[in-house]
């Protein structure tokens, strides 16, 4: 069955990698909860936006991606991450994009 991906590109603002890691990581374990099937994190070596963290949530259909997107809004955890990281934000958002697998 032919996977989505969801994946947002991220600076890192300068002297809060430390920050930005630590969120990352704590996204991670949220995302997975929430029925995430993987992520991926990544450093943009070259491209349009070199230098940057690329993280990447992988489902195994649309569905539970569906499924997922519904969720964000009233996933109490969630929100209070979301609410937390962006006070003092360590990275700024520059790109998102979602992906569907041809199954080839």
């Amino acid at each position: 069955m032919p996977s989505t991906s969801l994946v947002a590109t991220w600076r890192v603002s300068p002297g809060r990698g430390a920050d930005f890691v630590n969120n990352v990581t704590e996204a991670k374990k949220l995302h997975l909860k929430m029925g995430v099937d993987a992520v991926y994190v990544s450093n943009t070596v070259s491209g349009a936006h070199p230098g940057t963290i690329v993280y990447m949530m992988v489902f195994e259909s649309t569905e539970k991606f569906g499924k997922f997107a519904d969720s964000l809004s009233t996933h109490a955890e969630w929100q209070a991450f979301w609410t937390k990281t962006q006070q003092n934000p360590s990275a700024v958002l520059i790109e998102q994009s979602m992906y569907s697998d041809l199954g080839m």
